[in-house]
């Protein structure tokens, strides 16, 4: 970090962009700082802090549950509105984040800022059809956080826009879900395996069906041939048999180790079996 030579605080979102934005000195925003501060781009030179950003917060919007991109794991853990969301699988997959000290100090915003194998919360925005919006140059925008990591995304979070909420819709509030994660320890950021799955089933038929994977590389992806499989179908021991050899189908598309397919296929079973 010998590169550093300015550190900011702004105390309000415009602000912070601006100084993203100045094209006098590099610039990088941070949040909790545990992944940034150890991948900091050489030619990095200001450090944007912003944790004076009025950004903490956990809300209801209408029908949606709001996050704002300050808000840290141990804030979503604790939050008695997130755990009271899709059986508290949010609450669940940030309590899995690494230590107590790590939850204290990591942000949602920075955990889906920039891309990172064993980020916990992409897998589990994807499944849930999540938003976000971004303060950028033109103002503020609404996208689907699939979105964000596509290539062609016209913006770099953190580096010219900010990342200032991430919006669950409210369709999801009532879905069976699941958060897995299969690492070394319970205090691990590491992970082997993580995988969101989340079902609504309406007159004995799945009416919605999520299967998310992550930790596989810094982007989850969605596992389109077991949905497929199980999407307006009603639950059999010859529909999951089915569904599960579609994962492993969707696993090999990313090259996944037989030993990865393996334990994503017995959690995904075990899922369905108790739906």
């Amino acid at each position: 970090m010998s590169n550093i030579k300015y550190c900011s605080f702004p105390v309000t979102p415009k602000a912070a962009l601006a100084e993203l934005l100045s094209r006098k000195n590099e610039a990088l925003a941070v949040a909790g700082g545990t992944l940034a501060a150890k991948t900091l781009p050489e030619t990095t030179v200001n450090f944007v802090e912003l944790k004076n950003l009025p950004l903490n917060y956990i809300k209801m919007r209408g029908p949606d549950l709001v996050i704002g991109a300050m808000a840290t794991f141990d804030d979503i853990d604790n939050s008695k509105l997130v755990g009271s969301w899709a059986g508290g699988v949010i609450s669940t997959a940030a309590a899995r984040c690494s230590s107590q000290l790590i939850r204290n100090m990591a942000t949602i915003g920075g955990n889906i800022a920039r891309p990172h194998s064993f980020n916990i919360f992409p897998a589990v925005l994807l499944g849930l059809d999540a938003k976000v919006k971004i303060l950028c140059k033109t103002g503020v925008k609404t996208c689907a956080f699939s979105d964000i990591y596509l290539a062609d995304f016209k913006f770099r979070p953190g580096r010219d826009c900010l990342i200032l909420e991430v919006v669950i819709p409210g369709k999801t509030r009532n879905w069976t879900c699941r958060f897995e994660k299969f690492a070394k320890t319970e205090a691990s950021w590491e992970a082997y395996l993580t995988l969101f799955m989340a079902a609504e089933i309406n007159s004995g038929s799945m009416n919605e069906i999520r299967v998310a994977v992550g930790a596989l590389s810094p982007k989850p992806f969605r596992a389109r041939g077991a949905e497929k499989v199980l999407a307006g179908a009603e639950l059999s021991a010859g529909v999951i048999d089915a569904a599960v050899v579609e994962l492993e189908r969707d696993m090999d598309v990313v090259r996944a180790s037989e030993f990865k397919k393996e334990v994503s296929a017995s959690l995904f079973r075990r899922f369905l079996e108790v739906l």
